[in-house]
């Protein structure tokens, strides 16, 4: 039998306010694998893992560390017995540099001062170590959001985490990033680590993962073998119907040039948030702007709506300049 490092058994959570997040959850990690939580949102993912890292406590039901019965009190207890966890929403402070957020709490000492040459060194040692890169003098408001989770998952690694939970990893990543991420997250599984990989998007869970645990309504409703599933059975088990994975659009007509964006560039303390944006709407037609959370898609709508002063370029509603529009015609 393969060693299960981690087991829950009917784990129940009720929030104050009567709503059940989890209802008795049975749940086994075993050591060394990927094991990814799918569920749609709302499902009670993230309060579950939260549950496992000390952020919340059970109503009911046990959890089991190496076979004896735990309880995880705080996030501390959690750390202590080698849990961490990358939080969806990175927990770093901006303004300082990547060593200082690294060893934030636990910093080298030449006393009375912090021994920043240590800091620089424990920080690239161990992202040598870990093939997660990165420069230890950028401050954290710098990085891109790819540099920010590496950092995320090296804090847990130093603090002695062997098993490492990922709340909705990809959710802010591009695709190239996410494909280095499976690439990393697959060299700590080869270096004994193990990994919670929670997220409703079932190529990447397909394609990382050894087990899958399906959550819907805050219940488990069952645990497979990756390769033994398909991606339409476990969507199937997360919304308790079957789905349509595909979707056929009709042509359609060209229309009326509503809104067209010319040059729009934007920068923001010597940074160019937006670079020569261009495009244009349609009337009738919804227009998708893609992009990961902080590539300039506030700055841009903050634009348009006139909500910020254009730096340089042309914002064109119907063939008139938004310089000469009024807040009122826009809306």
């Amino acid at each position: 039998m393969e060693n299960i490092v981690l087991q829950l058994k009917n784990v129940t959570k009720v929030y104050p306010n009567g709503v059940v997040a989890n209802k008795n959850i049975n749940f086994d990690l075993r050591e060394g694998e990927i094991h990814a939580i799918v569920g749609e949102n709302g499902a009670g993912k993230s309060t579950l893992m939260k549950i496992l890292f000390g952020m919340e406590q059970p109503n009911d039901g046990y959890i089991f560390f190496k076979g004896e019965k735990s309880v995880i009190e705080n996030s501390n207890k959690a750390i202590e017995i080698g849990i961490g966890m990358v939080h969806q929403h990175f927990m770093l402070v901006p303004s300082f540099t990547v060593a200082e957020n690294l060893l934030l709490g636990i910093e080298p000492k030449k006393e009375p001062f912090v021994d920043l040459k240590k800091s620089k060194e424990i920080t690239l040692d161990l992202s040598k170590k870990y093939n997660l890169h990165v420069d230890p003098d950028l401050r954290v408001e710098d990085l891109t959001v790819g540099m920010k989770q590496k950092l995320e998952i090296l804090k847990a690694l130093l603090r002695g985490a062997k098993i490492l939970i990922l709340d909705e990893p990809t959710a802010v990543l591009t695709p190239q990033e996410t494909e280095e991420l499976f690439a990393q997250l697959k060299g700590l599984k080869d270096s004994g680590h193990t990994i919670i990989f929670i997220s409703h998007k079932l190529k990447e869970v397909k394609a990382i993962s050894d087990r899958i645990t399906v959550i819907r309504a805050g219940m488990t409703r069952g645990t497979f073998k990756t390769e033994t599933i398909t991606e339409q059975e476990i969507s199937k088990l997360m919304v308790g119907r079957d789905v349509i994975l595909s979707y056929e659009k009709d042509s359609t007509e060209k229309s009326d040039t509503i809104l067209k964006i010319e040059n729009v560039s934007y920068n923001r303390h010597g940074k160019n948030i937006l670079d020569n944006i261009n495009f244009s709407l349609q009337s009738g037609k919804i227009l998708g702007i893609a992009g990961v959370e902080g590539n300039g898609q506030n700055e841009l709508i903050s634009i348009i709506t006139r909500n910020r002063s254009i730096q340089s370029g042309n914002v064109i509603f119907s063939d008139k300049s938004i310089n000469n529009l009024s807040i009122d015609e826009i809306r």
